[in-house]
């Protein structure tokens, strides 16, 4: 088994694409809107219909979709949890973030802990568009999935 995508509810997509294309350099596949009563059924959602763009995240075959609910119109529900990014350079990504005008939590931090796996990340987090957190990380050797 392996991760395919991450879908994010968002309350205008264009907005949010425009974040993930712009900000955080994701590329566009491809958009389509669905609905119908096979989508009403697999969703369990009475005459549901939504927008959804795919966005490829660079280096990875994990997509990220996101989904605009046309109908029936709820709120956005951004507390999940939040989508890692993995990037070369935290420091830069930050300050490439700032000058977009992103809100961050906080600057970058270092973690300092004896665990091999956690000891000397370095991350901060960002909020998209919608208020759902992204974390951005530096790329290390013999983290979580190793």
């Amino acid at each position: 088994m392996k991760l395919n995508h991450i879908t994010l509810i968002v309350s205008n997509i264009e907005e949010s694409k425009r974040f993930y294309t712009e900000s955080l350099g994701l590329t566009t596949g491809f958009e389509e809107e669905i609905g119908g009563p096979e989508f009403s059924k697999v969703t369990a959602r009475k005459d549901v219909l939504l927008r959804f763009a795919v966005l490829k995240i660079p280096q990875t075959d994990v997509i990220l979709e996101l989904a605009e609910l046309k109908r029936p119109k709820e709120k956005n529900s951004a507390d999940f949890g939040h989508i890692a990014f993995e990037v070369d350079d935290v420091d830069e990504t930050f300050r490439q973030l700032k000058k977009k005008k992103v809100a961050t939590l906080s600057e970058p931090v270092t973690i300092t802990r004896s665990h091999p796996k956690i000891n000397g990340k370095r991350f901060f987090y960002a909020k998209d568009p919608d208020g759902n957190l992204i974390e951005i990380l530096n790329h290390r050797e013999k983290t979580y999935s190793d």
